[in-house]
């Protein structure tokens, strides 16, 4: 009859197996995915060596090139691991343990091994598990062996993950200490109510932990959002130049027009004029030129895109500026993200400015103005070209010149307090802007009335 060990040891083989036998299929997330449920079962030193340079931000096939090579070297590890730790017998507490074996374990199954035997836990398998603590968000969770694969389609685990890094070996202790009766509470409550009110005071004690003074689950992004959230450097540039050499002569004319709108005048005249003076005009630049001028925009302004000027309000991504921190920006009050928006307006001219308002008024809900293909087809538009021009003149008519401006900067207060509003309340207040910017730059929002039609 084979031991634990063996068992444990033929059902790795297998799935190392299975995984390469299957991996042309697995699509980018797939293959994420893949290295972080693996990395979150390897030590420090073993992390350096696997994964070495590498990037969420690889293209698909780089992706899959790393994981034919990370597999084979994760599992042999996993192996020795295993044997290591199962030595001296089939043993399921600290320090006998596996690294797969704490990810394969339920939370109330694992808590009362952590809590009876914390100084045999090394300080990043603490981090890990009060981290995920701070994403216990629903009473199943406690039960769920999934759970600790799950939370790691979360960026916010890695969020979590990083800040408790500056705690000490002692500190980190402590917390657990704090969190595993909270957690023996939870198990043991009489009710749905009580066990999320338990689960919430959880998540705060991690979050606190971490630097954090909220609720984790206020912070909770998109699955697979990639991690860091920021590209390394110059990433977004060889993504587009390996795009642009698949682009049709259209495709490539609606790039430029999607990188024109990203920038000022003075930008404008800085950083392609040069380029469009060699041509008669816009639609007579051959493919080779319209590529030029893409990619020296996107060499200049890199950390821009189409949507931005409606992304910082919730996450605080820039439009113009650097971006801040996603959960900085979550923590900021009010009045401090009002000032790093105030300062992202500073570094736009009033042009690119009635654009932004533009859209507002030919966007139908928040989802639209979030919406890249339907953002993108507004350059094609008449409506588009005509209204922000309308709104250039009529709003920036005033005697100081300024009128686009104290628009803008009024449409930034409310869009600010819009991005944390939900549902219904905050349809509501998206189309009470586009009626303030339509007020006050005497254009009717479509939708409404007018004289001779809609």
């Amino acid at each position: 009859m084979k031991t634990y060990a063996e068992l444990v040891r033929s059902r790795l083989e297998d799935r190392h197996a299975n995984i390469m036998g299957n991996l042309d299929d697995f699509t980018d997330g797939n293959l994420r995915f893949t290295v972080r449920i693996f990395g979150d079962c390897m030590d420090e030193e073993k992390r350096k060596e696997l994964l070495g340079n590498y990037t969420e931000y690889w293209t698909e096939s780089e992706l899959r090139d790393f994981v034919k090579n990370f597999l084979p070297a994760y599992t042999e590890y996993a192996i020795a691991e295993l044997l290591e730790k199962k030595k001296d017998g089939e043993r399921f507490d600290p320090p006998c343990l596996t690294q797969e074996e704490y990810q394969e374990m339920a939370v109330r199954e694992k808590w009362p091994k952590l809590a009876a035997g914390l100084e045999h836990v090394t300080p990043l398998q603490l981090r890990r598990e009060i981290a995920k603590a701070g994403l216990l968000f629903r009473p199943y969770m406690l039960s769920d062996p999934g759970f600790n694969e799950g939370v790691l389609e979360f960026a916010l685990y890695f969020d979590l993950l990083d800040r408790l890094a500056k705690l000490s070996p002692d500190e980190l202790r402590k917390v657990a200490g704090d969190i595993a009766p909270m957690i023996d509470r939870a198990v043991s409550s009489g009710s749905a109510e009580a066990c999320e009110a338990d689960l919430k005071s959880i998540r705060e004690r991690a979050a606190r932990a971490a630097g954090i003074l909220a609720d984790p689950e206020t912070f909770l992004g998109p699955e697979m959002e990639r991690y860091p959230r920021e590209a390394p450097p110059g990433w977004k540039v060889r993504e587009l130049r390996n795009t642009l050499k698949t682009m049709t002569l259209k495709d490539l004319r609606l790039s430029a027009l999607v990188h024109l709108d990203l920038l000022t005048t003075e930008e404008t005249r800085a950083i392609v004029v040069p380029f469009i003076s060699r041509f008669p005009s816009f639609f007579e630049i051959p493919s080779n030129g319209l590529r030029e001028i893409i990619l020296a925009i996107a060499e200049e302004v890199s950390d821009r895109a189409i949507t931005f000027f409606i992304e910082r309000y919730p996450v605080g991504r820039m439009a113009m500026t650097p971006a801040v921190s996603f959960l900085v920006w979550k923590l900021m009050p009010e009045e401090e993200r009002l000032t790093r928006l105030r300062e992202d307006n500073a570094k736009m001219d009033q042009a690119m400015m009635s654009r932004h308002l533009a859209r507002y008024l030919l966007s139908g809900s928040t989802a639209d103005l979030s919406d890249v293909g339907k953002q993108i087809a507004l350059l094609t538009d008449e409506r588009f070209t005509a209204n922000h021009g309308l709104i250039l003149k009529n709003a920036g008519s005033d005697q100081a010149g300024e009128g686009v401006r104290r628009l803008y900067d009024e449409v930034t207060v409310l869009s600010l307090r819009m991005a944390f509003r939900q549902g219904v309340e905050k349809e509501e207040m998206f189309f009470r802007i586009r009626e303030r910017i339509a007020e006050a730059t005497g254009i009717p929002a479509p939708g409404k009335l007018i004289e001779g039609g809609v």
